[in-house]
């Protein structure tokens, strides 16, 4: 493991413990807003692959009506995109209060538990239901995606995942791989951390070809 994967993990141990202290008041009164306004559950589990093979838990809260896996919606069907389900925010699965958690990206918070116990890193590639998986699979070299540790936040998310096609989107993904194994994983991190922080107080994002860029960059600057 290089010097750059360690302290990428250190900084990641760090920055999670100081937000969950942070962020507990948010916890709370989302907790307490949900469960007002929307009733029981407040939370939503899922199984998400951070590998071929391996899965974990994620914890978020609900932003989605009850009975959102429902027909009435047909999610999969009109969203799916070659192993990508990109639900708009404006679509009517949504709660009111979901549509902010999602906009404001609160409903991440509770994955940095993942964080600490070494199941995710706080920057990577997004962890992925399973029938995403089934889909992804039929583009060559689709595993790379899982070459560096599941991400809270990542490079797709600056550019905004639905500004993107499920090409674009697995081309960056595996960029990033390439960062994580032989390039700045930390300068890249920085700028994507950096680009997350701008899309939700500000609602700025990149384009496609910016993220290659950035990508392109950090991967000839290895330290």
């Amino acid at each position: 493991m290089n010097i750059q994967i360690k302290t990428k993990r250190i900084l990641d141990i760090v920055i999670a413990s100081l937000l969950l202290i942070l962020c507990i008041p948010i916890l709370g009164i989302t907790a307490i807003a949900i469960l007002i306004k929307e009733g029981r559950p407040i939370f939503y589990v899922s199984q998400r692959h951070i590998s071929k093979t391996a899965k974990i838990s994620v914890v978020k809260f609900r932003t989605m009506q009850h009975d959102a896996k429902s027909p009435k919606y047909n999610l999969n069907e009109r969203f799916m995109r070659d192993g990508y389900l990109d639900i708009p925010l404006d679509c009517e699965v949504y709660t009111g209060i979901g549509k902010f958690l999602e906009r404001s990206q609160i409903v991440e918070i509770l994955q940095l538990y993942n964080v600490l116990f070494h199941r995710m890193s706080l920057i990577g590639n997004r962890p992925l239901p399973e029938e995403n998986l089934l889909l992804l699979s039929n583009f060559p070299y689709w595993e790379m995606r899982f070459g560096s540790p599941a991400g809270m936040t990542g490079i797709t998310q600056i550019v905004g995942k639905h500004n993107l096609n499920p090409i674009e989107r697995l081309e960056l993904e595996i960029l990033y791989t390439k960062v994580y194994l032989n390039g700045n994983v930390l300068l890249c991190d920085l700028k994507i951390l950096w680009g997350t922080i701008l899309m939700i107080f500000m609602g700025k994002t990149i384009s496609h070809n910016k993220a290659k860029e950035i990508l392109n960059k950090c991967q000839k600057a290895r330290l």
